[in-house]
Formats: structure tokens, C-alpha cells, sequence
């Protein structure tokens, strides 16, 4: 891939990562802070498949991506105003058009990855869109309140060809009662998910939450584009 080219949009920045290669698939990424390098380098020491790759930084982290509202979970500073409805818009309207104009593709397969909030939307937008075939769940806040019944209640918008999730071995030590259900959700999801005949997977990895963040976002990016057309 080549450097990333960082375009503006409504406060929020879109940087674009070329891989090399022809009509290659697409990863959307949400970043607290934009690691598209750091995540390219991972996948590459990972063999992973050719890819471009979108980050989108600059957000109001917790009110974008939560995908309804709620009180505060982890700290006092939470701000969950629900607000992940229109962030996907803006990724659909804005991100998504400059991506496939930059890369001059048309309607490439595209899917959507993240990490601790970003992974919890990555999970959600499945639910809402059919426009992304996959995603990646990596340390994803899927305690978020009501997430689980939501899915569990919900049908994806389409077959995926993945959904990919992991987490650190230490996470669900937390002493915050929300934080401790976080791997019994995922296992939770990895088997209805199963069940449904959706490919997915459930990997634990050594640390806690702020362990090796890139590392573990390129595993799931890269199992991903290994399924890539599989479905």
C-alpha cells in the first residue's frame, strides 16, 4: 500500500491506503487516533491478502459510534448520546464515495472493523446496512447496554462472508460489573451466530484491553480477507 492520502469532512478525517493490485476489496476503519500505518504494517507481517484500506478519525468517540443512548458505563466522562445512526450515514454519503473515486472502484466488496467502541459499531452496522460483507470486532465494547438482547433479537441485513472477533484474556477481570460481561457476550454471539450459519470466529488474546491494539486488528482484517468471496 502507499502512504495515506487524508482528506476533511464535517470535522472528521478520511485517510486512504492503496494497496497494490487489481479490483482488491475495501476495510473501513474507525480510529480514536489514525493507525492506518501501524495496521497496515500488522497485516503485512501477516501475510494478510492485498486490501485498501479507509480510516476515519476525528470523531466524538462514545456519541458516534453508541448506537443509542445511555448512561455512563465505564467512567463519568462517558458521553453516549447514541448518534452511531447518523455516523453511519456520513460514512455511507461521505467516506465511502471518496474511497471509491480514489481507488476508481465501483461497488467493490467492502467491510467495516474497529476496536473497543468502533468495534462495538462495526458489529451494529451489520444490522443496519447490507452495504459491508463482513466486520471486525476487535476488544469491541459489546457490553454496551442492550447490545446483546438487540442482537440476539436482530437479523443481519445480509450473509456475511465473516464477522471476526476477539478479545484480550485479561478484559473480563474488570472490576466494573458492565466491562466483566464482555467475553461471555462475545462467546454468546460467536454461537448464535453459528447457529444462524454465519461464519465467524472467536479468538482471545493475551493482555488487556490496550495490549497490542494494532496486532490484533490486523488478525482480524486478515481472516477476513483470507474468507474474502466466501460465502
Amino acid at each position: 500500500m502507499t502512504e495515506g492520502e487524508q482528506l476533511e469532512a464535517d470535522g472528521k478525517r478520511i485517510t486512504l491506503y492503496r494497496g497494490e493490485g487489481e479490483n482488491l476489496p475495501v476495510i473501513y476503519s474507525n480510529d480514536y487516533m489514525e493507525s492506518g500505518k501501524e495496521v497496515r504494517k500488522c497485516c503485512e507481517a501477516l501475510s494478510c491478502p492485498p486490501f485498501h484500506l479507509v480510516t476515519v478519525s476525528g470523531l466524538n468517540w462514545d456519541s458516534d459510534l453508541s448506537p443509542w443512548p445511555s448512561e455512563p458505563v465505564v467512567s463519568d466522562e462517558d458521553h453516549f448520546e447514541g448518534r452511531a445512526a447518523e455516523h453511519l450515514k456520513w460514512i455511507l454519503d461521505q467516506a465511502v464515495p471518496a474511497a471509491e473515486k480514489e481507488f476508481s472502484l465501483k461497488h467493490p466488496r467492502s467491510y467495516i472493523a474497529g476496536y473497543s467502541m468502533a468495534g462495538l459499531f462495526s458489529l451494529w452496522t451489520l444490522y443496519q446496512t447490507d452495504f459491508f460483507s463482513g466486520a471486525v470486532s476487535a476488544s469491541g465494547s459489546v457490553w454496551y447496554p442492550g447490545f446483546s438482547d438487540y442482537a440476539s433479537a436482530h437479523e443481519l441485513k445480509k450473509m456475511p462472508a465473516g464477522i471476526y472477533l476477539s478479545l484480550g484474556n485479561k478484559e473480563s477481570r474488570a472490576a466494573n460489573p458492565f466491562l466483566r460481561k464482555t467475553e461471555t457476550i462475545y462467546r454468546n454471539l460467536e454461537k448464535e451466530y453459528a447457529g444462524r450459519g454465519i461464519p465467524s470466529v472467536f479468538e482471545m488474546n493475551p493482555g488487556n484491553h490496550y495490549r497490542d491494539v494494532c496486532v490484533r486488528m490486523a488478525k482480524g482484517i486478515t481472516w477476513l480477507m483470507e474468507r474474502d468471496g466466501i460465502s
